[in-house]
Formats: C-alpha cells, structure tokens, sequence
C-alpha cells in the first residue's frame, strides 16, 4: 500500500493494528491516535494489560523499530522497552513508560541535564559497534563536502537559501575536518533529542522517538539539547550552566580526545548538526505528499542546509 496521511485514518489501517497488538496487550479496548502528524503516527492503547503506545513513521524514517531492535539488545537499560516490533512495516509497541524528563523536571524532581545528556552519550556509544546493523543514513564527517554537493545540487533548493547551500560545501566542509581529527567513531545520533524525548528511568534517562536519527559524529546530538536546555533558563549557550551540562555529554568521549578539544570543536559539530536536520526532513519531504506538509515545513530540509553555513 503507497502510504500516506489518510491510510492512518483508514477502518482497514486500524483493523490491522489492533490485529497486530492484541496478542501483546490483551483485548484492545481503545486506541486513539494521539500524535497526529504528516510524517508519524502514534496511538494510545488501552488494553486488558494496561496501557500501551503503537508508532509508526512515513516511508523516509521507517528505520525506528530496527534502531530499536539493535539498541533492545545493546543497551537496554537507556531506551524505552519494546513490546512488539515489526521492522518491515516499522511498527513499534511499548508501555507506558511514565513520565518524561520534562514533566518529571517541571514537577521538581531531582533529575537534572547533565544526567540526561550524559546518558543519551552512553547510549551513542554504545551503539559504535552496531551501527551497521541500524542501517541508517550515513554523514561521515569526513566527507560531508560531499554529501552538501550532492545535496545542493540534486535537492529543490529555493533561490533565496541557493548561496546558503553553496556556502554550506565549504564552510560546513571545514567543519566536518576538523571534527574528523578528533578521531570520535561514528555513532548513533538521535538527531531529536531534548527532554520531552526521555522517560526517567530507575537509573537515569530511557530514549525514545529515533525516527530523525541517523549515523554521525556523535558530538552533532548535542546541538538541540544544549539549545533547548539554554532557552529553558533564559541564558545563552556560553552560559557557564550551559557549558557544564555539555561537559557531562563530552566527558564520554574523553578517552578517545582531550575535553578541551572536544569543547572547541562544538562550534564545528552544531554545522554538521544542522545537516544532521536537514537530511531528516528531505527524508520527510521525499516521502510524504506535498498536500499533507504545511508551509511551515515545506523547504524545511533547504533551510537547514543553508543555515549549516550561518
């Protein structure tokens, strides 16, 4: 079946996943769509066994419940427990799972970042080793000029953001050599991750939500945490609060370079971050119908491109 938006909202979509649940759950007594976007699917179920989450992802992300599956038998104790995975049509089932970091730090828990951040680090590393088994997206430090060629030339790049995107070849280009002198392993870069991405676990933080992932400098995860961290505190990113919380993600990688090296090269990670971005939205764009996408999102992956190069 050609996917798109409407197959969600189908009586045939939903006979199916109730079928495929079932056996996991118990009789599925409700199960509603609770995040509703162009590109991913997620339904609340209520079942004889209690309360459970079914996803799945357009076309372009449908690699979740195989990361999952590696990461399961890896590293068990940092991602939310599968239920039931299905890496051919890439659905995934888990419990509930609590509360997110978010809302456990919004009720004053005591967790905090630096644990948050630390852990999704352990979790990067972990999967070194794996991560040709994931199959994901590959943007290799080393040959990010490339990959910005191919992309600036092959992708629909509005004329506004077409010098971003040729500057983007050779500014993020520089950037990517001198991530690749550190000598970091490519790893899992979740490419999404912030604190409504994290349940509290019993001994720090479960992931979630890999659809945007994909394989890179491990240091390129850090951009959007470290953002989002910042403007929940109302500082800027040089903030000594912000810089202490990236500590404890570097700290992880701190065998391999010397912090102060891995502290100067964050700069040249957050460009490569920004193409971590934009390749997950192409993904997104070439796979769901242009009607279903609002205008807030379409170009997405052109304007990430260009603003590598800010």
């Amino acid at each position: 079946m050609n996917w798109t938006p409407e197959v969600w909202q189908s009586p045939e979509f939903e006979r199916d996943l109730r079928e495929w649940i079932a056996p996991h759950t118990g009789a599925v007594r409700s199960l509603v769509r609770v995040k509703d976007r162009p590109w991913s699917g997620v339904w609340r179920v209520d079942a004889d066994n209690g309360t459970f989450y079914a996803k799945q992802n357009c076309p372009g992300q449908q690699h979740e419940a195989r990361v999952v599956s590696v990461l399961s038998r890896i590293a068990p104790d940092l991602l939310v427990e599968p239920v039931a995975l299905d890496e051919d049509r890439d659905l995934l089932l888990t419990r509930d799972a609590g509360r997110t970091w978010r809302e456990a730090l919004a009720a004053g828990a005591a967790v905090g970042w630096e644990t948050l951040l630390h852990d999704a680090m352990l979790l990067a590393r972990a999967s070194v080793p794996m991560l040709v088994e994931m199959n994901l997206t590959v943007l290799d430090p080393a040959g990010i000029r490339d990959h910005l060629t191919r992309a600036r030339d092959e992708w629909r790049i509005p004329a506004d953001l077409r010098a971003g995107a040729d500057a983007a070849v050779d500014v993020v280009g520089a950037a990517g050599d001198q991530i690749a002198a550190l000598g970091l392993p490519l790893a899992l870069n979740h490419n999404d991750l912030h604190d409504a991405n994290a349940f509290v676990g019993e001994h720090g933080a479960r992931f979630f939500d890999f659809g945007d992932a994909v394989a890179s400098s491990p240091l390129a995860a850090l951009r959007i945490p470290l953002a989002v961290y910042a403007n929940s505190i109302h500082a800027s990113e040089s903030d000594p609060r912000v810089l202490a919380i990236a500590d404890a993600a570097l700290e992880v990688w701190s065998d391999l370079a010397p912090m102060a090296e891995l502290r100067a090269a964050l700069p040249a990670a957050h460009r490569l971050a920004a193409v971590a971005r934009a390749e997950s939205w192409h993904r997104v764009l070439e796979s769901v119908p242009e009607e279903f996408m609002d205008d807030d999102h379409r170009g997405a992956d052109a304007e990430w491109l260009a603003e590598s190069a800010l």
